[in-house]
């Protein structure tokens, strides 16, 4: 958790004026970052001191687990993208795996090279939209070819809001968008912006998703 954006990180938007929501993305996963730090640096003090706590213990550790590795995702997903440092793939692999450990969706990350931070943040923001479509579980593919990152969804059954992915795959931001749905209007925001076309294709246990 060492490379959580800075608030002061540099983020335009097309029109060159400041990304706000970037920004209060990073400025989020800064400010929560540190006291859960403070409580995970306590867990493995009293860890080492002999006081384990039993099932209790272990449970607070697995839900500190799950927070810190979800606000690592989000940062992706969320913060601020300056500039083109690229993001290697060892930490990309290391927080998906981290995000996705305990639930019942499997992500298959097979990407071997690093990339820019704004083409994670896509592909995370990606992610978080397969999410809304997956809530029994499933398995993701996620691959690269020269031009867009490549989503392969399989299921037993799907959820799938009709509007809200033909919406995503016109890159057009819904008016009645729900707060849970933000990153289908941010991952139309960003891929307009980066003249990026989306492809979306559904049935009831298969989704395919080209960004």
């Amino acid at each position: 958790m060492s490379d959580v954006l800075s608030v002061n990180d540099k983020a335009k938007d097309a029109a060159g004026e400041p990304d706000l929501v970037a920004l209060l993305g990073s400025r989020l996963c800064h400010d929560l970052v540190s006291p859960m730090g403070a409580i995970h640096n306590g867990l493995e003090l009293l860890e080492a001191s002999g006081g384990s706590g039993g099932d209790e213990m272990a449970l607070i550790r697995q839900s500190l687990d799950a927070a810190l590795a979800r606000i690592a995702f989000f940062r992706l997903a969320f913060g601020a993208a300056p500039g083109a440092k690229p993001v290697s793939e060892r930490e990309v692999r290391g927080v998906i795996a981290a995000m996705y450990r305990d639930s019942r969706t499997r992500v298959l990350w097979r990407d071997t090279e690093d990339r820019p931070r704004a083409e994670i943040r896509l592909a995370c923001l990606a992610l978080l939209c397969i999410e809304v479509a997956i809530p029994w579980g499933a398995t993701v593919e996620v691959t690269r070819n020269p031009n867009a990152w490549v989503f392969h969804v399989d299921a037993d059954r799907l959820k799938i809001d009709a509007a809200l992915w033909h919406g995503l795959g016109r890159a057009a931001i819904p008016s009645d968008l729900k707060g849970s749905e933000v990153q289908f209007g941010i991952l139309a925001r960003d891929c307009r912006a980066m003249r990026r076309p989306i492809s979306v294709s559904a049935d009831d246990s298969h989704l395919s998703l080209l960004v």
